[in-house]
């Protein structure tokens, strides 16, 4: 169950005015501290304008940072534990819920930090959905 959520860092920059024709967003999990039933989880929220006329050309990004803290069950922490001490991932469904969160949190606060230098709105549209992959041994 997620506890906080946290800003700590934030960047934005318009090098271009040109039209802005797409956008692409991404969010990275930085780092995951587990202390007893508590997760804390370091991210970075980002969202590229693309212009230009064949929409290859930068014209703005909004970076966001900070951590997000978390109550979690003792099998989950141990799912926790073993995805990110193993491959630097999380869990599906948790990974899932969080991704959902920080899209919408990030967008909401990243709205006034993209207008304030002639941004549209970082907004993703559609929820994620993640599913398991299974690697070939």
């Amino acid at each position: 169950m997620i506890t906080g959520i946290g800003i700590n860092h934030v960047e934005a920059d318009r090098p271009a005015a040109d039209p802005i024709t797409g956008m692409k967003f991404n969010i990275n999990f930085d780092d995951v501290k587990v202390k007893g039933e508590s997760v804390e989880i370091t991210y970075t929220f980002s969202a590229n304008y693309e212009g230009g006329a064949k929409g290859d050309k930068s014209v703005g990004e909004l970076k966001i940072k900070g951590i997000v803290s978390a109550k979690e069950t003792a099998e989950t922490i141990s799912q926790i534990n073993d995805a990110w001490g193993k491959k630097k991932t999380l869990p599906v469904k948790f990974a899932e819920d969080l991704i959902n969160l920080l899209n919408f949190e990030c967008a909401a606060r990243g709205t006034y930090l993209a207008g304030s230098i002639g941004l549209i709105a970082p907004l993703p549209l559609t929820k994620a959905k993640l599913e398991e992959t299974t690697q070939p041994k």
